[in-house]
């Protein structure tokens, strides 16, 4: 297919340059060089511009403004001179003789088509399965919003060395005291400090609970 809408460019092309040709001949060249070089930068600067779109649409580039520009006014010239060249003979004549330059026109259009074509099937190609999952896999749901809160896990510190225990993690006085009265039942000789470290409180703490614990005793 892409074959069959060059050759048809080629031809319109051909045709359109000798129109032009008889026409710069005729109204105003200087010598026969300039009416087959004039002609020549018309049809090269359609050329550029298609190139230049051919380009774009096949590393899906944004079309250059001057391309655009350049390619309407190359077409409008071209089309002017074949309109030139039959339009003394009547305007069926002029018809036809700008029907090369329309050709050249949408054969440039078609061309453009197969290769934005071509490109769209060598990604399906590729990857065949993507349109199906694309229709087919939803949007993946906000965690945030779609789960419910979690309270979070409590977790109780154990004090280090040298620090109290928090006001809310402290048992109250008759637990405390019964506590320090096992440990020293089981211990009668244990320190202060190892108190401490039992009940996880601070030293200076743990030797006052055995003081409190031992005058107690005194006193019973």
């Amino acid at each position: 297919m892409t074959a069959v809408v060059l050759a048809v460019a080629a031809v319109a092309a051909w045709v359109s340059y000798w129109h032009a040709v008889a026409v710069i001949e005729k109204y105003g060249a200087e010598d026969e060089l300039s009416a087959h070089l004039v002609p020549a930068t018309v049809d090269g600067m359609i050329y550029a511009s298609s190139m230049v779109l051919l380009w774009c649409a096949r590393y899906r580039l944004a079309v250059p403004a001057l391309a655009r520009w350049a390619l309407a006014l190359g077409v409008a010239a071209t089309l002017a001179a074949n309109i030139l060249h039959g339009i003394e003979r009547g305007p069926l004549a002029a018809a036809l003789a700008a029907w090369p330059a329309i050709a050249l026109v949408i054969s440039y259009e078609l061309i453009m088509w197969v290769v934005r074509s071509g490109r769209e099937l060598a990604d399906r190609a590729r990857d065949p399965g993507q349109p199906e999952r694309a229709r087919a896999e939803p949007t993946a749901p906000s965690l945030a919003s779609d789960r419910a809160p979690q309270p979070e896990p409590v977790v109780h510190a154990t004090p280090q060395s040298g620090q109290d225990a928090p006001a809310d993690a402290v048992p109250e006085d008759g637990d405390r005291r019964a506590q320090v009265a096992a440990l020293l039942a089981q211990d009668p000789n244990m320190t202060g400090a190892a108190l401490a470290r039992a009940l996880g409180v601070h030293e200076t703490t743990g030797r006052k609970y055995r003081r409190e614990a031992l005058n107690g005793h005194s006193r019973a």
